[in-house]
């Protein structure tokens, strides 16, 4: 008996987090108007962005999220995909 199947593209996207401590230092302080020192929300993030990517940050699963692609295409040579009916175990 022929059977068929429509080859579908999907993604997981993994979604974690870590917490980082960002140093007030002059890479995130500026002088404000009235000559008070404040954070610049902006240099904050990306000091933090930057520390984010050493080795040592513990980084936890937050969610994982399954959905089709938003591109569908043929999938490349010697990419494996998972058939269900022709995989699955026999079942006599």
């Amino acid at each position: 008996m022929n059977t068929y199947s429509i080859a579908l593209r999907v993604r997981r996207v993994t979604y974690e987090d870590a917490y980082i401590a960002v140093p007030v230092t002059d890479a995130i302080v500026r002088k404000s108007e009235d000559g008070g020192l404040r954070v610049d929300p902006e240099a904050m993030c990306a000091e933090g962005l930057r520390i984010s990517q050493d080795s040592r940050v513990e980084w936890q699963v937050e969610s994982t999220n399954t959905e089709v692609h938003p591109i569908q295409q043929a999938a490349p040579e010697g990419r494996k995909k998972l058939d269900t009916f022709h995989d699955a175990p026999d079942k006599t």
